[in-house]
Parts: structure tokens; C-alpha cells; sequence
């Protein structure tokens, strides 16, 4: 009987793994532009500056209030 309830727990613990969402990149996987600019890997300001001016424009396209 134990035996049967950790293989079952085994198997929906492993279709969650599979069902669960992943992020496209780690970038955007965390919240804000600005940890997704240090999550991004640039070194320099000048860079991560720039990518989140993108990553706020792209935002501010996508989620426009009616």
C-alpha cells in the first residue's frame, strides 16, 4: 500500500515538472527591467541601460490600458 502511494506521489510530482511553465529566456524570467538587465549577463551600465529603455517600451506596448 506504501508503496503504491510514493509511486504515485512520484508520478504527479513528475507530470507537474512537465506541464510547468518555463520562461523563453532567463532574462525575462524574474520581475523588472532592472533585474532583467542583471540577469541578462551585461557588464557594462551602457548596455544595461539600454536594455531596459527596450524592456520598458516593450512593456509599455504590450499592456495598454483601455
Amino acid at each position: 500500500m506504501v508503496k503504491k502511494v510514493f509511486l504515485a506521489a512520484v508520478a504527479t510530482l513528475l507530470l507537474a515538472a512537465v506541464t510547468a511553465p518555463v520562461g523563453s529566456t532567463p532574462a525575462f524570467a524574474c520581475h523588472g527591467c532592472f533585474k532583467a538587465a542583471k540577469a541578462a549577463g551585461l557588464t557594462t551600465m551602457k548596455e544595461r541601460k539600454a536594455f531596459r529603455k527596450e524592456c520598458r517600451a516593450h512593456y509599455k506596448a504590450t499592456h495598454k490600458h483601455a
